[in-house]
């Protein structure tokens, strides 16, 4: 008996799925499945920022309502004038002696404790001294108009100071510290020099020096008196009477 194939043309060409290559078939999984993954973020981040928006467009509305209305004017209160108990001339007219006083008072005063602070701060450590002296300044005296002013007792104004250093470059770091002090103006060397017995330029020389020093807030010396002015020469006229 002759077999007679009763599918149709192109049947036995076909693949079934399950003859489909894994690898193609995985591939096609994991496309679909980003796709998915990338439509499902855009939509979720697209509704958030549709919330957003909304939520910023009813604060802008409700700014704008807010702008609109009229808020009070703020009245300043009226300043309360009250009448002194005294007379305010009457208390600068008392006030203004003793102001003056005082003014005069801190203009001239000293500060020792602050000047003898300063000056242990700057004292060079190879510096040895002999005699430190401080002389303040002294009680003004009254002069009777047209006198010349009397000399101030007490000797010298300021800050007097005797020593030795090894060399003359110890006196001159000395005086350049001195004059760092803001209480101390004209500092000056009085003396600088060689100690008896030693050698100049030697290692082991000495260098006897005194330097004085005024201090601010002393009062200043009376100027001298000035000159009498010479009296102008007169010039005399002489008249001659005519004989009748």
């Amino acid at each position: 008996m002759r077999a007679v194939n009763l599918l149709p043309e192109g049947s036995a060409q076909r693949k079934s799925f399950r003859k489909e290559d894994p690898a193609v078939v995985i591939g096609s999984a994991l496309g679909v499945i980003v796709l998915l993954a990338i439509v499902a973020g855009f939509m979720n981040v697209h509704a958030k920022v549709n919330a957003d928006q909304a939520k910023l467009t009813a604060v802008r509305a409700e700014l704008a309502q807010l702008s609109l209305v009229k808020k009070p004017a703020v009245v300043p209160p009226k300043p309360v004038h009250t009448k002194p108990i005294i007379p305010i001339p009457a208390v600068t007219s008392e006030e203004q002696p003793r102001l003056a006083a005082l003014s005069s008072a801190m203009s001239t005063r000293i500060a020792w404790d602050r000047i003898l602070r300063e000056f242990s701060l700057v004292l060079p450590s190879d510096i040895t001294l002999t005699s430190l002296t401080l002389n303040a300044p002294p009680a003004p005296v009254s002069t009777v108009p047209g006198a010349a002013p009397a000399a101030p007792a007490g000797g010298a104004q300021g800050l007097s100071i005797a020593g030795s250093a090894f060399s003359h470059d110890g006196v001159a770091r000395l005086l350049s510290r001195l004059m760092l002090i803001p209480d101390l103006t004209n500092v000056t060397l009085a003396s600088s020099n060689a100690a008896a017995g030693s050698t100049p330029g030697s290692s082991g020389s000495g260098v006897l020096f005194a330097i004085s020093a005024d201090v601010k807030g002393a009062p200043a010396p009376p100027a001298p008196p000035a000159p009498p002015a010479a009296p102008a020469p007169s010039t005399g006229t002489t008249t001659t009477g005519a004989s009748g």
